[in-house]
């Protein structure tokens, strides 16, 4: 298995796991809306990366996760989302693996501090990964759909 930048090539397989991620989520997903995001990330935003583990023996993307910096009041911050792995391949250490490509990402970038947001009672394992590599939740998001 490789961890490496996403390539125009992974486009397909990648949106399958977005899809995926999606309909976890009970969340719409706009294919059209994602690729063009997708491709317009790829050529201008210097301060992100889509990080893909790719197996090299079937030649498929097996997961992926979105690694972004992200700038607030209090300085500069690094921002994980769209983490999935495909659920056949989950519990085989491919999500740290993929964390810790995003990890190293940051440090490169001079980034202290690295965020993400979980769905509660998505995934418990997301949840047990995270704590692992000492991850804390320092706060809960409510919404209110009206």
């Amino acid at each position: 298995m490789i961890i490496r930048e996403f390539t125009e090539q992974d486009i397909d397989e990648i949106t399958a796991l977005m899809k995926y991620l999606c309909s976890l989520r009970n969340q719409e997903f706009d294919e059209e809306a994602w690729r063009s995001d997708l491709e317009l990330k790829m050529k201008e935003d210097l301060n992100s990366e889509v990080i893909v583990a790719f197996e090299k023996i079937t030649n498929q993307v097996i997961g992926m996760g979105h690694c972004s910096i992200k700038t607030s009041n209090n300085g500069r911050f690094g921002y994980i989302s769209n983490l999935i792995v495909k659920e056949e391949k989950r519990r085989t250490g491919i999500g740290e693996k993929l964390i810790r490509h995003m990890i190293d990402y940051f440090r490169r970038n001079h980034i202290q501090s690295i965020r993400l947001a979980l769905k509660p009672n998505l995934d418990e394992a997301a949840n047990l990964l995270f704590t692992k590599l000492d991850f804390q939740e320092i706060l809960r998001f409510y919404e209110l759909i009206i």
